[in-house]
């Protein structure tokens, strides 16, 4: 009951716009108040923690919501002011300010922001990622070209932490110290890892039994390689899904075609 599938609208697809195939989904991100308007499950719902797929919790997230609430407002933005959403810094990339792997946003207060960032990504369809976007528009809203729209870049503290190398990762692992979210890479940084040591890894933040590591149906880490193309990837999770057992509610995406959005909402 905690897992709400809903189908993409045909209209928000953009098939065969962007250079990068990739970035019609990227632009779902700015999209996630529409959709939760299209739910009356959700009407009650304020705020809004985006993050993508290869973010792991390990850690209790109440400790991440309170403390970026303390921090940064990111549960109390002024109704009167300008809109707002909030994100990470990038501390891996010096081109981005920001990593939009994980987004808070207000329901109702952070709408400016998402149709600015897809105004962007719609005007730049050979724009290989959805960050140089952001980067566009942060830029416009610098320069004055752009107005009711502040984005916040969080400091990272304990709430979140990259495995930028294997010795990063390794060093977590034997610390056992870990932050709220994990962002592991999927990209070729993470080719170069070791495929045990990376599923030792994800199977101690899962925190599995002995016997469910043995079994190896839980936290198989699986590293595709960089060149290998996007349609690889769906297939994959697709054959993920199709595994799980039949009551599982994730189970509906197969009912509902290929491109749809999960929204799973803690118990």
């Amino acid at each position: 009951e905690n897992v709400i599938v809903m189908q993409s609208k045909d209209e928000d697809m953009m098939f065969g716009y962007f250079q990068n195939e990739a970035i019609k989904y990227k632009r779902f991100k700015t999209l996630i108040p529409k959709y939760f308007d299209s739910n009356s499950k959700l009407e009650d719902i304020q705020h809004i923690y985006y993050m993508d797929i290869d973010m792991m919790m390990a850690a209790p997230f109440e400790h991440l919501v309170e403390g970026l609430d303390e921090e940064h407002g990111t549960e109390s933005v002024p109704a009167d002011g300008d809109d707002m959403i909030f994100m990470f810094k990038d501390p891996m990339s010096d081109l981005f300010v920001v990593n939009s792997g994980f987004i808070v946003m207000d329901r109702k207060k952070s709408s400016r922001c998402l149709d600015l960032w897809r105004e962007e990504m719609d005007a730049n369809p050979t724009f290989i990622k959805d960050q140089l976007s952001l980067n566009e528009m942060v830029t416009k809203a610098k320069s004055g070209e752009t107005s009711g729209c502040q984005i916040v870049a969080m400091q990272h503290h304990d709430f979140l932490d990259y495995t930028e190398n294997e010795k990063r990762m390794i060093k977590m692992m034997d610390s056992g110290d870990y932050p709220v979210l994990v962002h592991l890479y999927n990209s070729c940084k993470a080719e170069k890892f070791s495929d045990e040591k990376t599923e030792a890894f994800v199977n101690n933040i899962l925190m599995l039994t002995k016997e469910e590591r043995a079994e190896h149906k839980f936290g198989k880490a699986v590293i595709k390689p960089s060149n290998e193309n996007w349609a690889v990837q769906e297939n994959a999770a697709s054959n993920a899904v199709s595994t799980l057992p039949d009551d599982h509610p994730l189970k509906a995406v197969e009912e509902l075609g290929e491109f749809d959005i999960f929204f799973a909402l803690g118990a």
